[in-house]
């Protein structure tokens, strides 16, 4: 994981969408209308709102960061690094994107342009979840802050013993995969 920082009291999302959703304009690390929550059982910061098509100022699509405590002072764009490359997010016509923050690995990201994808099973309890075989119990999030289409979950949390797991996407077991 990331060098770790303090827990940020709060978790904005500027970026060219921000007038659109009722801020005053875009790239405002302190607008309150593009703030994600935070999901205390997730341990992860989350917010959904609709996208606009052509929601850009290059032509290029939307583009977006995270941005910690109301300020530029700390954030995160591509690949999790801090102060990195914007976001890009190209929706073709208006669209529900959900975001997430974790601060564990400083990768922001949506269910749009990344796979959401959940380590499901018997062990999440272990890992803090209200209940084992959650899809919505981000503790176990696969994360690819790379971009490089290689998903990866690592913990020390999980006692020794057999466990069963499956993958399930975008929070839910509607498209899941286990064995075979």
């Amino acid at each position: 994981y990331a060098v770790q920082t303090p827990q940020p009291e709060k978790v904005g999302l500027p970026g060219t969408h921000q007038s659109e959703l009722g801020c005053s304009g875009d790239w405002q690390p302190d607008c309150e209308k593009t703030a994600l929550v935070y999901d205390e059982e997730d341990d992860v910061w989350q917010g959904a709102f609709e996208i606009q098509p052509k929601n850009d100022q290059d032509g290029k699509g939307m583009r977006y960061k995270a941005a910690l405590n109301g300020s530029w002072g700390e954030n995160y764009g591509q690949k999790a690094q801090q102060g990195g490359a914007d976001v890009p997010l190209v929706v073709d016509q208006p669209t529900q994107v959900k975001f997430y923050y974790d601060h564990k690995s400083h990768w922001v990201t949506d269910n749009f342009n990344s796979i959401i994808l959940v380590a499901t099973g018997d062990f999440q309890s272990e890992l803090g979840c209200k209940q084992d075989n959650d899809p919505a119990c981000l503790r176990s999030w696969l994360q690819d802050p790379e971009g490089d289409g290689l998903y990866s979950f690592a913990t020390t949390q999980i006692p020794a013993g057999t466990y069963q797991v499956s993958f399930a996407v975008d929070e839910s077991m509607q498209e899941s995969y286990g064995t075979d």
